[in-house]
């Protein structure tokens, strides 16, 4: 009997040693779980607080980029009468005639027409000669615009853009703008230009460019994801100029102080460095959306959980590594075809300023392409946004009565010169007054998305038709190619994000978004999209949407 007793209660001992390991394990699991929670919690913090910091230096970049391309234009528009090449039948333009075209397009600015470093001038090629107006007249600043004439000579003897370069006189950074007047056969007469203060014209150009640039993300300032920001941006981002000795050049209306800063310098050696400043109450919004408080009730319940949230986690790494893959495959497919025109359009565009066409019509050819693939780009840009708002559920309608036929025709019209770079044949039977009352710009993008998609998976040479028919309360559109067509087993797949199909139904190029979007946008208009077998081959892409009330 003792034996027996002793045999119980050396098994007791056993399993309730058993049991206390495993309790102690789970205790020791849900305390590494908590303080890895805690540790992953400050660690968003931090992050959250780095993005309000990058926000800020956001503004600051954005505005100094603004100001910096007001300049550029600035200098294209009042060097545009040296630009526009031989005047009067080949003669020399006057001098007073490029100072009064110059002042025309600098406009009305107060600071530049009392400007005392402000100047004009011009030097003969043949001659040497030197005639200037304003402080160009000086014999010192004559020998700097001289001296600054040889050093911008071989830029402008092989391009036609305007050099700019600066100097200091009198103790003061002035900035000397340089074009090349040319004859008819392209030979050099002479260098015009003119000089002012740096410091004047860069505080000028503040003044115009602050009220009307977009210092952050719409979807910043805008919660509800607008497409313009519901505040003026000198109430929301505080931004001060300071220069290399720490005084400050210039600071925005309604200074504040924040927990969100950030700076921007456009060179290690620049002499002024941008401050910006996020509002309080943007800060407080901001930090609000991008931090969850529940987090913090979820670390009392970590310890009960810890199992489950491990088993989640994993999960959870395995599906965000699957997503990870598809985005990158998507970044990397977009930039591709982002590639593509942008080559295309800075090609033609440098080939345009350096004048190596051979003829009129070589010009007005290459001047094609650019508006082309231009318009290829911004389709792809279009379709790309339209993908992230519909991500965020973000996507604003704005349903008018639309006549689908002469939607139809304008998109294909613009499309025709993009078919034809793979000589494809774009054919659409799409009559007028077959009316929906939908997005115009939604569903352009509907018909290009499914002509792009026709033109990349149909092989050269092929024939696109488009249809837009009406049956009793529906409008058809139909998109057909001559392609290898769809497997059914691969259709429902079709319209998932980030998917793309070869003919043998494996993945391929494109960005995998086109059908997503098409399909979104239709059923956000009360339609439908499906895909079948073409009558000759190929896939047919058909768009089903509720007519208008009235037709005619």
């Amino acid at each position: 009997m003792t034996r027996r007793w002793n045999d119980r209660l050396a098994l007791l001992n056993w399993r309730s040693a058993l049991l206390s390991l495993v309790l102690v394990g789970m205790v020791v699991v849900s305390a590494i779980g908590a303080w890895q929670v805690r540790v992953s919690w400050l660690d968003h913090q931090r992050a959250v607080e780095r993005t309000l910091d990058e926000y800020a230096s956001y503004a600051a970049r954005s505005f100094f980029q603004a100001q910096l391309t007001e300049s550029l234009i600035l200098r294209q528009r009042a060097m545009a009468a040296a630009l526009a090449g031989p005047a009067y039948d080949g003669a020399l333009l006057t001098l007073d005639r490029f100072a009064r075209y110059v002042n025309d397009a600098i406009g009305d600015r107060s600071a530049l027409a009392t400007d005392p470093l402000g100047g004009h001038f011009r030097i003969q090629i043949a001659s040497g000669r030197f005639e200037g107006r304003g402080r160009a007249t000086d014999p010192q600043v004559m020998n700097v615009v001289r001296q600054l004439a040889g050093q911008a000579r071989p830029a402008l003897d092989t391009s036609s853009v305007p050099m700019r370069m600066q100097a200091d006189v009198d103790g003061e950074r002035a900035s000397f703008y340089f074009a090349m007047q040319r004859d008819a056969a392209g030979r050099p007469l002479a260098i015009y230009g003119f000089m002012l203060s740096w410091r004047r014209a860069f505080a000028e150009m503040i003044g115009s460019v602050l009220p009307r640039t977009l210092l952050l993300p719409p979807s910043v300032l805008d919660p509800a994801g607008g497409a313009a920001p519901i505040e003026r941006v000198d109430t929301m981002v505080a931004l001060r100029i300071v220069e290399a000795d720490g005084r400050v050049y210039y600071q925005s209306p309604g200074q504040f102080t924040s927990t969100a800063t950030g700076t921007y310098r456009p060179s290690d050696r620049a002499e002024l460095v941008v401050h910006a400043a996020l509002h309080p109450s943007l800060v407080a919004r901001l930090r609000s959306e991008l931090l969850d408080d529940d987090r913090r009730r979820m670390q009392l319940a970590l310890p009960i959980f810890s199992v489950l949230f491990a088993i989640a986690a994993i999960l959870h790494i395995w599906r965000e590594r699957e997503l990870v893959r598809a985005r990158r495959d998507f970044v990397a497919s977009v930039s591709h075809e982002l590639r593509t025109p942008l080559a295309q359009i800075r090609m033609f565009s440098e080939t345009l300023l350096l004048r190596r066409e051979e003829s009129e019509e070589e010009r007005m050819k290459w001047i094609g392409v650019i508006a082309r693939e231009t318009r290829r780009l911004g389709d792809l840009v279009e379709n790309i946004l339209l993908f992230s708002h519909i991500d965020a559920a973000r996507v604003r309608l704005e349903p008018e009565r639309t006549d689908l036929g002469e939607l139809v025709e304008e998109v294909v019209e613009a499309y025709v010169p993009i078919a034809a770079c793979r000589q494809v044949r774009i054919v659409a039977d799409a009559p007028s007054r077959i009316f929906a009352v939908v997005d115009p710009r939604a569903m352009r993008q509907v018909v290009v998305n499914l002509l792009d998609n026709a033109l990349k998976y149909g092989p050269n040479g092929q024939t696109v038709t488009v249809e837009v028919e009406r049956d009793n309360s529906t409008a058809r559109l139909s998109v057909s190619d001559q392609g290898p067509g769809i497997p059914a087993k691969d259709r429902a797949r079709l319209w998932r994000p980030f998917v793309r199909l070869r003919n043998d139904g494996s993945t391929a190029g494109g960005s995998g978004i086109g059908l997503s979007v098409v399909r979104s946008l239709v059923e956000q208009h009360g339609g439908s999209v499906s895909v079948e077998d073409a009558s000759d081959s190929g896939a047919r892409f058909v768009v089903t949407l509720p007519t208008s009330q009235v037709n005619g």
